[in-house]
């Protein structure tokens, strides 16, 4: 195993301890984070960077993939959360985004990627691929918040939602944000994911206005990103002028990022397999 592999798989391990100890914290009565926790999520953090940072950086040509994609992705999420597990109880959300974090570490020892072209050197693709990855980073955060909120409603309609637990423990939903708060959450994921998203688009329609005279081309990349464009437009238009929220917005967003990760995963995923 090279030097880099154990880096991975540590980096993994940290953030699997550090959801372990936040899923036995959300667990008590009166959940107070152990002091360990965000120690091991920045250390799992630092490595994560470095690592990422060497794979475009530090030798020749930079290798990009759906592994490094989900991991830069997944680390995006992680740090914005550990931010915020400073001000409020969103940081709970660790809870769920670590052990993806932890896969996503494993992933590029499987899937290394392929070279980038010479082409993506232009000032207009590494616009297009950061905005991109923040876009997919945001939504991911706000798909979460969504899944979080239906989980809380199906709670709160639930027999166990009024009635104490007999073995002392809660449910982890109990120490999570209220509803109304999650929802707000979520709108504010949308928004921020969306104006990233429409940054995006517009830097690769230059960079392929420049590499083919083509600023659309029609494509399964370019259709099922303007799709998913399309639904949180009208997803964020819908809460504005008619006020849907609760679960309906929740599973809209859940639709809405899955035409979002298929528009890049899809391809990557079968071009890295056939590889």
């Amino acid at each position: 195993m090279t030097l880099n592999a154990i880096f991975y798989v540590f980096a993994a391990c940290l953030y699997l301890a550090a959801a372990f100890g936040i899923y036995k914290t959300l667990q008590e009565p009166s959940p107070e984070t152990k002091i360990w926790v965000k120690p091991l999520i920045t250390g799992g953090l630092m490595i994560q960077t470095y690592l990422i940072y060497e794979a475009l950086f530090l030798h020749g040509t930079p290798h990009f993939g759906l592994a490094l994609a989900l991991s830069v992705t997944l680390g995006t999420c992680t740090l914005l959360l550990l931010l915020e597990s400073f001000f409020s109880k969103i940081g709970s959300m660790l809870v769920f985004v670590l052990p993806l974090s932890a896969v996503s570490m494993l992933l590029p020892l499987i899937m290394p990627g392929s070279p980038l072209g010479p082409e993506t050197s232009t000032f207009a693709f590494r616009m297009h691929l950061l905005l991109a990855i923040l876009a997919y980073s945001v939504m991911t955060m706000a798909v979460l918040e969504a899944l979080l909120l239906m989980a809380a409603h199906k709670r709160v309609r639930s027999k166990a939602f009024t009635e104490p637990p007999e073995d002392g423990k809660v449910s982890i939903l109990d120490n999570m944000p209220s509803v109304m708060s999650m929802e707000s959450t979520l709108f504010r994921f949308i928004w921020v994911g969306f104006i990233v998203l429409t940054a995006a688009i517009l830097f690769g329609a230059i960079f392929s206005n420049e590499l083919s005279g083509e600023a659309f081309r029609f494509d399964h990349k370019t259709v099922t990103t303007c799709m998913a464009w399309l639904i949180f437009g009208i997803l964020l238009l819908g809460h504005h002028v008619f006020g849907w929220r609760g679960r309906f917005a929740a599973r809209w967003t859940v639709i809405g990022f899955v035409v979002l990760m298929i528009s890049y995963i899809g391809v990557r995923l079968v071009l890295e397999i056939a590889q």
